[in-house]
Parts: structure tokens; sequence; C-alpha cells
């Protein structure tokens, strides 16, 4: 199998640009004693709505073709396999920062730490995860890339020629396993690493929501939708799943919120809280903040946009073939 590399879709002098102009706007948000971090305020600092418009296109372009379609989710959950992994280390990485971030008006140090406090926001995250009333997240999303699978007719072997990712996805998920890690004691890192979970739940709840909207609205009772809907659950841990549950467990175009939103309000009281626990001005503290959400963004961004690539290049040297029936 071919693995068809891209270019950098974001240069260096564009990010520092954009982060510049979202510290402007978090400054002038700070001054007119807007609250510090919530979805209107990360939304209004950077260009979100235009990041989830292009992932939308992705994700019109990968339904169009069924091998396509498994090849990009296959990606697509690879990638977030690492984000969902790495949760617990940044939680743990809080914890274990005693009397970094403490109450100022708890004179007893010991009484004052907060630390423990922060890294439960975080860990929520991570504990969903894990487990959703006996099935991971992963185990989910594998049966969702199973029977996508399936709707394409793709035998064992055929799946198995896309195990090996590209280098580019691997130093991709490097870098969500970097910017999620934080370094005990460092407030900074940590700080800055929240930010980061932060975009990662933000955009978690925009893509499942735009994911579902192509696939169970936009393409309504055709393809994999009409496939979908006739797929069999499947046992995992005791207990019957749809392969479509992966998504709506995240989030859902029309219905009730996923634990995608909730996961990013915790985050964010978390920031709101530093900004009180940490003598550093409430400007500092979001400022670092906005580098770690940059810094996912720009990671997320680069990862739809080659997969994409990468996916059109292989499905356009792919001979037309049946799909598969229920």
């Amino acid at each position: 199998m071919q693995n068809f590399q891209t270019a950098t879709t974001t240069s260096v002098t564009a990010q520092s640009a954009n982060l510049a102009q979202a510290i402007v706007k978090a400054n002038v948000a700070v001054q007119n004693g807007v609250k510090p971090f919530s979805g209107d305020f990360f939304r209004e600092c950077f260009a979100v709505a235009e990041a989830g418009d292009k992932i939308e296109q992705y994700f019109n372009r990968a339904i169009q073709n069924p091998t396509g379609l498994y090849m990009f989710f296959q990606r697509y959950t690879h990638f977030n396999a690492y984000t969902s992994a790495v949760i617990a280390r940044l939680a743990s990485s809080i914890a274990m920062s005693r009397y970094l971030f403490t109450d100022p008006n708890v004179e007893v140090i010991e009484e004052a730490d907060r630390g423990h406090d922060l890294a439960a926001k975080v860990m929520i995250a991570a504990a969903d995860e894990g487990v959703n009333d006996g099935a991971t997240h992963r185990a989910l999303a594998q049966l969702l890339v199973r029977t996508m699978g399936d709707y394409a007719g793709l035998s064992t072997a055929e799946r198995n020629q896309f195990a090996p990712v590209p280098a580019w996805l691997t130093d991709i998920c490097n870098g969500v396993m970097e910017g999620y890690a934080g370094v005990p004691g460092d407030a900074e890192s940590l700080i800055r690493s929240m930010g980061f979970h932060a975009a990662s739940e933000l955009f978690g709840d925009i893509e499942s929501a735009l994911t579902d909207k192509v696939v169970r609205y936009d393409n309504k009772n055709v393809g994999f939708d009409a496939y979908l809907r006739k797929a069999p659950t499947a046992q995992i841990s005791g207990h019957r799943y749809h392969p479509w549950c992966y998504i709506l467990i995240h989030a859902s175009y029309k219905g009730a919120g996923g634990v995608e939103a909730s996961h990013f309000e915790f985050v964010a009281d978390a920031l709101n809280l530093v900004a009180d626990y940490r003598p550093e001005s409430k400007e500092q503290i979001m400022q670092w903040a906005l580098e770690g959400f940059e810094q996912f963004m720009n990671l997320l961004q680069d990862m739809f946009a080659r997969v994409d690539a990468e996916t059109q290049a292989f499905v356009a040297l792919q001979p037309v073939r049946e799909l598969a029936a229920v």
C-alpha cells in the first residue's frame, strides 16, 4: 500500500499571527469583564466555525466512496485513540503538582491546595473514554470502523493494508501526546495543556455532530446510512451496541448533547478556577491556555487535511466495486 504524503497545511507564520490576534481578543474580553474561559470565548478568539466547515467538507468527500470512508475513519479513529489515551496523564500531572494551584482565600497552605480539584475536572473525560456501561470508546470506534469495512465489502487482507499508518500520522499523534502531557510542577506547561484539552473536547463535539449530520441527515436512507439502519448490534463486554453508538455518545446533530460538550464545560470550569488559583495575571493565564488551544487546533486541521488528501489519492486508484448488502 502506498503512503500518500501531503505538505503541512499551516505555516508557522500563520500560526503566530492567529495566536497574536487571539491574545488581543482575549485581553479585550478581560477588560470588558467577560468570563475568561467558555465555548464562546474560544470561538471568538479563533476561527472555530471556519475549521468546522472544512471538517464537514472532508466528511462529505469521504462518504462518497465506501473504501474511502473506511480508510478515512480508520485514520480518524487512530488519531482519536491517542487523544483519549493521554487525558489521564494530564490529570495526573495536575494532581501531582502539590501547592501549585491554591485558593487565595484560605490561609492554611495545606488546606488551600486545589490541584486535585482541578485534576478531577479533567479526569472526568478520561473516565468516560475508558468505559461506557462496559464498553470503552475505543471498542465502540472499532465496531464502527468494522461496520464501514463490511459496508465496503473489504476482506481482512484489504482492511489490514491500512493498519501501517503513515509517518506523518505518527508524528501528529506524537504531537498530541506531547501537547496533552503537561509537566508536573510547571504551571505554564499545565495550563497550556489544559487549553490543549479544551480544544480537543470542543472540536470533538463539533466533529461528532458534523459526522452525524453528513451521514444520517444529508445522506439519509442512501449509501452508508441505508446500510447502517439495517446493521446489527454487537455484543461488547456483556452489552449490545449499535455501530453508530460511537458517534452519538460523543455528540449528535439533533437531539441531546453528548459527552464532549460536558467534558469541555468541565475543563473550561477548571481553567476559570486556575485564573483564581495562580498569582499570574488573567491575561497571562489566558495566553498560555490559548497557546495550547491553538496547538491542538493546528494538529487537528493538519490531520484532517492530510487524511483527506491520502484518502482521495487512494480512492482515485481503486476500481469500482459493488457494495455489500445487509
